[in-house]
């Protein structure tokens, strides 16, 4: 079994969104723990290191690749 990595991290929703989808398109699977937050009650200091796309260890230089050729720069600062 593969160990999960955070392979990303966004300022936005969409943003991680967006770049999840460029990767299911390219056929790398990630997952977005944070994505119901907005179903329950919101609180902002949940987000405060950002919006996660988590994947495969072994998939984290493709998923680098992949954001880079797309010009999707992950948050450096969160």
């Amino acid at each position: 079994m593969s160990a999960l990595v955070i392979v990303a991290r966004f300022a936005s929703r969409p943003e991680a969104i967006i770049a999840q989808s460029l990767l299911r398109s390219e056929g790398v699977e990630t997952l977005m723990p944070d994505f119901n937050v907005l179903m329950a009650e919101f609180d902002p200091s949940m987000m405060e290191h950002g919006w996660r796309l988590l994947g495969r260890e072994e998939d984290f230089a493709q998923i680098e690749a992949i954001l880079r050729d797309a010009q999707i720069e992950p948050s450096k600062e969160l």
